[in-house]
């Protein structure tokens, strides 16, 4: 049976979140929840085809996922592409962070691969930053992009909140883990929440100047 939604919810403007990550879907609706938006997963909007990341770089990534999603629905469509960069690495893996080890490999799977390929080239410099770049693809209008960044340290696994490589990332701001945060704090910090931040900056998230 279908929950009846409120009559403001109908009403309030669509945006696709251009994403099968449950972990990243989470995060935008708390982070969008502050704008009169109705977020729409790609399976309410229709959208059942695989998603692709062309690279090499997190824009391109994430204007190609939110330009083919708004074109096929013809809604506006939010795009993200995010990754961990190891400084010793020289930013690998960057945007491969999802998928250096295959698609069958989880979470844990990269995380521990990850610790492993530090301790084994460059033990000493655990020095890491998250990078997040979010496009907003609108019919009729230039696509925007913006980007967010925040700094930690490689670590052994802490705490079980959060995805992808949260347990092991120790925010330089917050004195903890991803993991080990609560979804405020994380919020508070995060490169997701800091792109997201940004974009509104530029007034695109204004349901007033969105067609």
């Amino acid at each position: 049976m279908t929950r009846a939604q409120p009559r403001d919810a109908l009403l309030a403007p669509r945006l696709v979140i251009a994403s099968r990550n449950e972990g990243k879907m989470r995060e935008m609706r708390r982070l969008l929840s502050a704008h009169p938006w109705r977020l729409m997963s790609l399976d309410d909007a229709g959208h059942d085809m695989q998603l692709d990341e062309p690279g090499p770089g997190y824009v391109d990534n994430a204007m190609a996922k939110a330009g083919v999603v708004s074109a096929r629905t013809g809604l506006p469509a939010l795009g993200e592409d995010s990754g961990i960069e190891v400084d010793a690495l020289r930013g690998w893996p960057g945007p491969a962070s999802a998928r250096w080890m295959g698609e069958s490999a989880s979470d844990s799977d990269r995380l521990r691969g990850l610790l492993e390929e530090v301790t084994r080239l460059v033990s000493d410099d655990r020095r890491c930053r998250y990078v997040c770049v979010v496009a907003l693809a609108r019919p009729g209008a230039e696509p925007v992009v913006a980007r967010g960044e925040c700094l930690g340290t490689l670590v052994e696994p802490r705490g079980d909140h959060g995805f992808g490589y949260d347990p092991s990332f120790l925010s330089l701001d917050l004195g903890v883990t991803f993991g080990e945060a609560s979804d405020a704090a994380k919020d508070r910090v995060s490169h997701r929440a800091r792109a997201l931040a940004r974009l509104a900056q530029s007034g695109v998230l204004d349901p007033l100047e969105t067609p």
